[in-house]
């Protein structure tokens, strides 16, 4: 994250969207992560999934998740030169950071079912990609091979339950789209990122008991406790 956000007056929302591109295989579903170039500025070397910000082009005279499909669609293809236009969508969350930040996006994470293309990069701001089972990937966290942002970490987790394509769309349609309005904490052992819900939401006082709905992002661990999926 980039802070430096007047949290009075915080920064206006970008619209932006983002898909978890999933395939079935022996061991069981598996989502596809691009890693960003460790340049860039914005999360350099974060692996996360293919997106970015609606453009003026991206279905103008659609409503709001539709547009932000639109734009999953054509990140994908510049990303990746996957063609998803034809694909089943199930809309998973939407994720607003804290009003900290500087640049603040609203994103809308949507799944779908991968084509049976090859992936090809673009070397530019996305210079590497993997296959990789969710459970597999929460298990790995925190590494330095696999830095991942809260959001897509959440995103994993959310899957790790479903041992098919159809199923997790045919589960996540069903559902309705989670939001994540985020705020965070520092805690004795890490940092802890809360979303409404949380009894300590609102005041951040970690004495307080109650439901939860937080990740708790220790230097050995990552733990996502929520008492609402």
């Amino acid at each position: 994250m980039v802070l430096g956000g007047n949290p009075d007056n915080p920064s206006p929302l970008i619209p932006a969207a983002t898909v978890l591109l999933l395939r079935d295989t022996d061991v069981g579903i598996e989502v596809l992560l691009l890693r960003r170039n460790k340049a860039l500025k914005a999360f350099g070397g974060a692996w996360v999934f293919p997106g970015g910000r609606v453009d003026d082009e991206d279905g103008p005279d659609l409503d709001e998740i539709p547009r932000a499909q639109q734009t999953a669609i054509r990140e994908t293809m510049e990303e990746t030169s996957l063609d998803i236009s034809g694909a089943r969508f199930a809309a998973l969350s939407n994720w607003i950071p804290p009003v900290e930040e500087k640049r603040r996006f609203s994103t809308w994470f949507f799944v779908a079912k991968a084509p049976d293309t090859p992936v090809v990069i673009d070397d530019g701001e996305i210079h590497d990609y993997q296959w990789i089972c969710p459970k597999a990937a929460l298990a790995k966290v925190p590494s330095p091979d696999l830095y991942l942002m809260p959001p897509t970490y959440i995103s994993l987790w959310s899957l790790k339950d479903y041992d098919s394509v159809e199923a997790a769309l045919n589960g996540l349609s069903d559902l309705e789209p989670e939001r994540f309005e985020t705020k965070f904490t520092r805690g004795e052992k890490g940092f802890i990122t809360m979303w409404p819900g949380d009894a300590c939401y609102d005041s951040l006082d970690l004495t307080i008991e109650g439901a939860k709905r937080r990740l708790y992002a220790q230097p050995d661990q990552w733990h996502y406790e929520t008492d609402f999926r």
